[in-house]
């Protein structure tokens, strides 16, 4: 098992505390103890007030993803479609924008999507490229570069659905800026034995993904096994953040409340200053 300080749990706002505005989730977390939170799509979610709360409270931004303002079965993530190439280097760049200001660790890359009549492998071959062009972009914006298995059966049509051929493209690349992300949930759907899969993976992991399966809510909920997941990442020597994405059971703090506070924050992090704004009696 990882010790505390080696990783922690970074809450992810665009699923979690739904009743809440964008704008306040940030705060709540803080509050709350946890030293890093993360994000989906940039036009989704108040990035201003996530910048505030990382100046006030100290908060990271472990990661977020590259902005897809519509996502729907033809609108998937760029890397995979030639049509795109001039979409994604705009999104790419505003994406590696925000990265700096946030001081972000990570930015997922969606693959996009199969495209009728095109060879699997031009598209295969094309993905190797864009990725190529990012890394050095990525690396001199001091950010990592993640891409990720999404199940088939809840987003038809993505092209990336194999940990094997996710590997191989980060292999392939060849780059320290480029990495895999690991989703349980996803990668549970499509091909199960998550310790092993870990194992197999870890060298070229760069980013942590929880949500149990079938129903995607919080870990001890579903049918997977977080405690042998938590095995193989500690046995791999992984160093970073467990980004929270799922569906809260739970109302509010609630879905969170099995969260050890050792686990809140990364020891580097736990100096970090959380202003108290109650009144004090004059």
């Amino acid at each position: 098992m990882p010790s505390p300080g080696d990783i922690a749990y970074a809450p992810n706002i665009s699923w979690l505390l739904p009743e809440l505005p964008s704008g306040e989730r940030p705060h709540v977390l803080a509050h709350a103890g946890f030293g890093a939170i993360e994000f989906g799509f940039p036009s989704q979610v108040d990035v201003e007030a996530v910048d505030e709360a990382r100046q006030e409270y100290g908060l990271e931004v472990a990661l977020f993803n590259q902005d897809i303002p519509v996502w729907d079965r033809r609108n998937r993530g760029y890397l995979s479609d030639p049509s795109r190439r001039e979409e994604f280097r705009r999104r790419l760049d505003e994406a590696l924008v925000l990265a700096r200001r946030l001081r972000a660790g990570c930015v997922m890359l969606p693959a996009g999507v199969e495209l009728p009549g095109m060879d699997r492998a031009r598209q295969h071959d094309l993905v190797l490229e864009n990725l190529r062009e990012a890394a050095p972009l990525a690396a001199d914006a001091g950010v990592r570069l993640t891409v990720e298995v999404i199940n088939p059966t809840d987003h038809p049509g993505y092209f990336l659905t194999s940990s094997r051929e996710a590997l191989e493209i980060v292999q392939q690349v060849g780059h320290p800026n480029v990495r895999f992300q690991f989703d349980t949930y996803h990668l549970f759907m499509v091909e199960g034995g998550l310790p092993e899969l870990f194992a197999r993976c870890a060298p070229w992991v760069g980013h942590i993904q929880f949500g149990d399966h079938p129903a995607r809510c919080q870990p001890g909920t579903g049918t997977i096994d977080f405690s042998t997941v938590l095995e193989a990442i500690g046995a791999s020597g992984y160093r970073g953040y467990i980004g929270l994405e799922f569906v809260p059971r739970d109302a509010g703090l609630a879905a969170l409340a099995w969260v050890p506070e050792s686990m809140r924050q990364r020891a580097a992090s736990r100096n970090a200053h959380i202003p108290d704004h109650t009144e004090k009696p004059t």
